[in-house]
């Protein structure tokens, strides 16, 4: 985004003015106000004050469109550096694996990725993966001064854990590392965070259900065998003693 004045005399082409000049999505603008009036009835100092308004509201014009687009592309899709596996559909989050300050333990993360201040939300038995996602938009949000109607279409777009599965792939296939599955077990929906995240109990261990399912067979077998005896006694209130022939 570029405004350049030249004087009289200073192009070869004989132009003097204004041009400004915006590249947008690689896409190159210009346009030129000379100072050169279409005849002599408009004044000098009319003239000038006109065509420098109209550089001066082009220019505010290419650089509201530039910043408009930038904010939904970044909002709207992975930057072109994004690494493989890391992205979650826009800017300024990525996934990672691996510890830290507040994980002694190698697990998955969101990374919000705001310059010189990266900031790592875990997802580890303090927070689920629906947890860790909130914390790091709302995050994401205030560090990139992102639109409330804009954060809260993202809090609904948790990452799925297979994404945390094609991530691990990727680094140990590709780059080197060593990463155990035991790294995704808080970021699978069956770790007790998740599942008490979306209101449902942990699944019982294979003993505890067999434990159970013992004893509600026992409390159903005695139920039925409850309901038999008062069966045969109501038929007996029904049909009465028996006459002596």
């Amino acid at each position: 985004m570029a405004i350049s004045f030249y004087e009289k005399g200073e192009l070869t082409s004989g132009f003097h003015g204004w041009r400004v000049v915006a590249t947008i999505r690689g896409k190159r603008y210009q346009k030129y106000f000379s100072l050169k009036r279409p005849n002599t009835r408009i004044t000098q100092e009319l003239w000038y004050q006109y065509q420098e308004t109209r550089a001066r509201y082009y220019e505010a014009r290419y650089m509201a469109r530039s910043a408009a687009l930038q904010y939904l592309d970044f909002i709207g899709k992975d930057h072109p550096t994004t690494l493989p596996c890391r992205g979650v559909g826009f800017q300024g989050i990525t996934l990672g694996i691996g510890s830290g300050k507040s994980a002694a333990q190698e697990t998955c993360y969101f990374s919000v990725n705001k310059r010189g201040a990266a900031t790592k939300f875990y997802i580890d038995e303090r927070a689920s993966l629906s947890q860790a996602w909130e914390q790091a938009v709302k995050h994401w949000g205030e560090a990139f001064d992102i639109r409330p109607k804009d954060i809260a279409k993202k809090l609904e777009q948790v990452p799925s854990p297979d994404q945390f599965k094609s991530l691990r792939k990727q680094l140990n296939d590709h780059e080197g590392c060593d990463y155990q599955a035991s790294v995704l077990h808080h970021s699978t929906p069956n770790s007790e965070a998740s599942w008490k995240n979306i209101g449902l109990r942990k699944p019982l261990e294979e003993s505890s259900t067999r434990t159970i399912f013992w004893q509600c067979t026992r409390t159903w077998n005695a139920r039925c065998q409850s309901s038999r005896i008062r069966s045969i006694q109501c038929r007996g209130r029904r049909t009465g003693p028996a006459r002596p022939v």
